[in-house]
């Protein structure tokens, strides 16, 4: 009970400063510099150690950065499921459609088909670094024309662009390098912005 008491009062004392931080960095669409810079750990998967496709990449960026990109993703996700601006069609990181629903819907259009006496094709597309590859000025344009507030797309402008990087192995640091395209790997808001630039990918 007196650890539970001395947590609450830890994070009352910092709530205040940083819903301060998070106001002034939403008002005036500038992230900070300090949350924008990424430190990336290979993890070891399989196989030998010393081939450098054996390792997957980690991206550990800021916590307070974190909690301000999901108040953000909140706004975001609220907005779009009032618009419906996400096609029906979208089941990966959306709320009650997974790669499950997706599976079963596939399988019951097979199965129509194959009932009816028709043949079933079936091409799978594999994006290949599908989140780095992501065209920033085209993502930002994207989310114009689905009308999101000037105030958020400024926000989000800035969090993913003037992005640094940094890798981290056995305690020593690379040289820090510019990320110039791309979601921020491990972020809350890369996501919803993944889902609104391929929405279109059907038409």
């Amino acid at each position: 009970m007196a650890y539970t008491q001395c947590y609450l009062n830890r994070a009352t004392v910092v709530v205040e400063p940083l819903s301060l931080i998070f106001q002034a960095s939403f008002d005036v669409g500038i992230v900070l510099q300090d949350w924008k810079t990424a430190y990336v750990i290979p993890m070891f998967k399989k196989g030998s150690k010393t081939d450098a496709g054996n390792y997957r990449s980690v991206s550990l960026t800021s916590v307070p950065c974190k909690i301000m990109e999901s108040l953000i993703k909140a706004s975001i996700t609220s907005f779009l499921d009032k618009s419906k601006i996400i096609t029906v069609r979208q089941h990966g990181f959306m709320k009650h459609r997974s790669c499950l629903t997706n599976l079963l819907e596939c399988f019951e259009s097979w199965i129509q088909a194959l009932d009816a006496g028709f043949e079933a094709d079936v091409i799978y597309l594999d994006y290949r670094k599908a989140f780095d590859s992501i065209s920033i000025l085209r993502l930002i344009e994207k989310l114009k024309v689905c009308g999101l507030k000037s105030k958020v797309i400024q926000w989000i402008r800035s969090f993913l662009t003037g992005r640094t990087m940094k890798v981290l192995i056995k305690g020593s640091f690379s040289d820090l390098m510019e990320v110039l395209s791309g979601l921020p790997q491990g972020s809350v808001l890369g996501p919803p912005l993944f889902l609104l630039f391929v929405n279109d990918l059907l038409d």
